[in-house]
């Protein structure tokens, strides 16, 4: 069986994993990650399976989700790692995701870095990826559907992992929210309360509550990062794969 699971608050991982799982023509069963109930459910995979991963970068670094690979498990199942970022860099992400995935019996036989929508701004990755990715793309995925060696692959990255301290705020309710609990039930860390009100402790700022909330009351002021990666990413990345 092949197997596409993935951790996607604002869409564009699960939408680069569906390009890239599209492109090998053959049936994906859908395992989407981004709820806290779902994390909850084990999966085991056989070594004859063949599961295509996708998360976001935040920071250079893995999602800080707790429990995020707690119900995976592996029999020495090939497994592809799709990173996917916002245009400014990937870090030590896929080293570190490969370690964390080979400790719960995986082999990473191959991976990606993929640009998509950076979740702070609307200039960097907007509409990643394009149809100037999509050849590169179909060309690694008929590459993996053809590798012959199963061993595992060199990804780039350095240990020790960057350092990244996540910004001790969250995204707050404004005058004008009608309770309709939306942002709550959308959350992936489970994040707001019942009162709407978030903890950031356990927030990943991941905007999703701001993308659904349907009178524009959740709110964060990122201007200042916005401005800082828009001046110095803007230049366009190019995807990046490892055979």
């Amino acid at each position: 069986m092949n197997y596409r699971l993935f951790f996607s608050p604002t869409g564009g991982t699960a939408r680069a994993t569906e390009l890239v799982c599209g492109a090998m023509e053959t049936p994906f069963v859908a395992v989407d990650l981004t709820l806290p109930a779902a994390r909850g459910q084990h999966h085991w995979f056989a070594a004859d399976d063949l599961v295509v991963f996708g998360l976001p970068v935040y920071g250079g670094r893995l999602p800080q989700v707790p429990g995020l690979f707690d119900g995976l498990r592996g029999e020495n199942t090939p497994a592809v790692l799709c990173a996917c970022y916002g245009n400014r860099h990937y870090d030590d992400m896929l080293l570190e995701w490969k370690t964390e995935m080979e400790k719960r019996g995986f082999i990473c036989i191959a991976a990606a870095a993929i640009v998509i929508p950076h979740v702070y701004s609307g200039v960097l990755g907007h509409g990643r990826p394009d149809e100037a990715d999509l050849p590169a793309i179909r060309e690694f995925a008929r590459a993996v559907m053809n590798k012959k060696d199963r061993t595992s692959v060199t990804v780039p990255g350095s240990f020790p992992y960057k350092k990244w301290e996540k910004p001790f705020r969250t995204p707050e309710k404004t005058a004008g929210c009608v309770k309709c609990g939306l942002c709550q039930k959308v959350c992936p860390t489970a994040a707001i309360n019942d009162d709407f009100v978030g903890d950031p402790a356990a927030c990943i700022q991941c905007m999703k509550c701001v993308r659904v909330c349907p009178v524009g009351c959740r709110q964060m002021d990122m201007s200042a990062v916005r401005a800082y990666l828009e001046s110095n990413y803007s230049v366009r990345r190019e995807n990046e794969f490892f055979l």
